[in-house]
Formats: structure tokens, sequence, C-alpha cells
């Protein structure tokens, strides 16, 4: 009984622990200015590593979405890829770019980068079993020939 009461006991410190980081760490959100990111450099980090986005493409969304748009002068590559991708949109007179809320530009890139890795493992899984093909000739020739040797022996 001992032992699972000091499992137990263990068990409540590490939860109560838990609890107190994310406590402190609601509170440092809480603080910063809304609208503003605690690390921005992280955030451009992982869009790059989680969605494969450029990282002037990233930074041109983050601008986007913290001016609530910018105008369709600014056009530039960043701002077609995002287009192209789904997270901005022209406004509705066609003279602004607006981020698309983060929830749906990103879900919508990830959907774009999603489809084109998969159709660019289509197309290498098809080299692939060419190569495949080529190469069982070779294999069967030296099997063969390994079979008559052994078979003359």
């Amino acid at each position: 009984m001992g032992d699972f009461q000091e499992v137990e006991n263990a068990w409540f410190q590490d939860r109560k622990a838990n609890i107190l980081r994310m406590r402190r760490g609601l509170l440092v959100a809480a603080k910063e200015p809304s609208g503003l990111l605690r690390d921005e450099e992280a955030v451009i980090r992982s869009l790059g590593s989680e969605i494969d986005l450029g990282r002037e493409e990233a930074r041109m969304y983050l601008k986007i979405l913290r001016e609530g748009g910018i105008p369709k002068a600014e056009r530039n590559r960043s701002t077609e890829v995002l287009l192209s991708r789904g997270m901005v949109l022209l406004s509705g007179d066609g003279s602004r770019f607006i981020a698309l809320h983060p929830r749906l530009g990103v879900a919508n890139y990830f959907r774009t980068y999603q489809e084109r890795v998969t159709r660019e493992l289509r197309e290498r899984r098809m080299r692939v079993d060419k190569l495949i093909l080529e190469l069982i000739p070779v294999y069967e020739a030296t099997t063969e020939k390994k079979l008559a040797e052994q078979g003359g022996k």
C-alpha cells in the first residue's frame, strides 16, 4: 500500500506542476499585446518546416495578417505564392490583398503542399518502378548463370 501511495502522490505533484506551468504560460501570453507574436522567427521557421512556406512568403503572410491587408500595388512573388496557395485573396474591390483566417489559410496551403508532395511521390514511384524493371533482367541473368554453374559442378 505504501508504494501505491507514493506513486499516487508523485503523479499528483507532477500534474500540479504542469498546471502551474500552463497557468504561467497563459499569463505571459495574456500580457503580450494583441496581434504580436512572442517569437516571430520561430513562427517563420515553423511555417517553413511544417508547410514548406518560403521565408519571404512567411514574412509577407505575417505582414498581411498584422496590417489587415496590403495594397495590391505591393504585389510581388510572395503575394503571388500566397494567393496561389489560398492563404490570401484580393479584397472585394480588388485593391488589397487580405489574409484568410489562419485556420483556413494555413490549412489551404498545407492541402496544396500535400497534393504537390503526393503528386511528386507518385511520379517518383513511377520512375523507381521503371528502374526496377531495368534491374530485374540483370538480377535474373546473374541468378540463372549461378544456377547453371552450380548445376555443372
